[in-house]
């Protein structure tokens, strides 16, 4: 079994865990080579050790900007009620791992543009300290290079296509002119694609140049990352695409509803004796308070479920896990992302139950339809 890369545990930020991942070592080691030899022509009667040390406290501090950068979407998402499930600083930049998309286009505005927002301060106190200590000693020259490396970040992630800020912003426009997220995620990740192919050519021009290969590769790697999330984000628009095609009460389980109080053993006899794929519990007076998650069922040893309570593998029916019947479209997704849950109650207009939606049967449905 092929083994995750280990990343490097940073601290928390408002309960987010913040993460390096080892292939930041090789943008490091990158930046470091490049900027070596400028700081050792621009500052006087320095050593190369000296200025290549330099480089290299450039390239820890414009990860700690970049790091600045995705906090500012993380907190603006927190603050909109969004949870986050981690950042993470790798090779291409930063990323913030936001558990559930936003529901309004002017919530997608607001999380997509806070990291732009921390790189433009960024950058205005990065020119402040420059024009402050001059671009002739260390101080000034780390501050001329964290001011370009700020706007580097600021320009190329508001370029106006997925899975960039501008991107985001560009799809969130759309969304509040259209109504539909659907129509902004296609012009958003085929404005991404554009970009992507500009921005390979640009490398390739470029690579002649001095330093030409290590900024071609650059242009070529950061155009790959763009297409590939580009793509990533149409085929997802295609998907949510087909949904209205998706009928709810073809892809229903049949249910058992039975009393929490029995034993996995007992319950599992039940389901074979029947032709129910999945288990509600009810209440005394029959009302539906709990699903069982399969996956957890499952885990349970051969001989531990006839002293095991059900209840225990059992998820409480919170709102967001009772579905009508009606729903389809955008807003069956958008309740799925709502209460991520592997299975859902789906309700009749009376408030009955109608049947247990599992939500590898829609996944499997959904790349069948497309």
């Amino acid at each position: 079994m092929r083994r995750r890369p280990r990343l490097l545990f940073l601290g928390r930020f408002f309960g987010v865990p913040l993460y390096f991942a080892p292939s930041w070592l090789l943008i490091a080691a990158i930046l470091t080579r490049v900027y070596g030899p400028p700081i050792h022509r621009s500052v006087a009667d320095i050593s190369w050790s000296t200025a290549y040390l330099t480089a290299f406290a450039f390239t820890v501090l414009f990860a700690l900007c970049v790091l600045a950068h995705e906090l500012g979407h993380t907190a603006v998402s927190l603050a909109l009620g969004s949870p986050v499930k981690r950042v993470v600083i790798f090779l291409l930049g930063g990323i913030s791992e936001i558990e559930r998309e936003p529901e309004q286009a002017r919530d997608e505005l607001l999380v997509a543009a806070a990291g732009p927002a921390v790189s433009g301060l960024l950058t205005g106190l990065a020119a402040w300290g420059e024009h402050a200590l001059g671009t002739h000693t260390l101080p000034g020259v780390l501050a001329t290079l964290l001011f370009w490396g700020n706007l580097s970040v600021l320009v190329f992630n508001l370029l106006p296509g997925l899975p960039l800020d501008g991107g985001r912003m560009l799809r969130a426009g759309i969304w509040g002119v259209a109504h539909s997220r659907l129509v902004g995620t296609r012009i958003g990740a085929w404005a991404g694609r554009a970009l992507a192919v500009a921005m390979a050519a640009l490398g390739i021009y470029l690579s002649g140049g001095q330093n030409g290969f290590i900024v071609g590769f650059v242009f070529v790697f950061m155009a790959a990352y763009l297409w590939l999330g580009a793509t990533a984000a149409l085929r997802s628009a295609e998907v949510l695409d087909r949904v209205p095609s998706v009928a709810l009460p073809s892809l229903l389980r049949p249910g058992l509803m039975v009393p929490g109080d029995i034993s996995v053993a007992e319950a599992l006899t039940r389901v074979w004796a029947g032709s129910a794929r999945g288990l509600v519990l009810v209440d005394s007076s029959d009302r539906p308070t709990a699903i069982v998650t399969e996956s957890l069922i499952g885990d349970v040893p051969p001989e531990r479920r006839a002293w095991t309570p059900l209840a225990t593998v059992a998820r409480a029916l919170e709102p967001g896990l009772l579905i009508p019947i009606g729903l389809t479209g955008e807003a069956l997704i958008d309740a799925i992302r709502a209460t991520p849950a592997s299975e859902y109650l789906v309700v009749n207009p009376d408030g009955s139950p109608a049947g247990i939606l599992a939500i590898t049967d829609l996944a499997t449905t959904l790349k069948g339809a497309a």
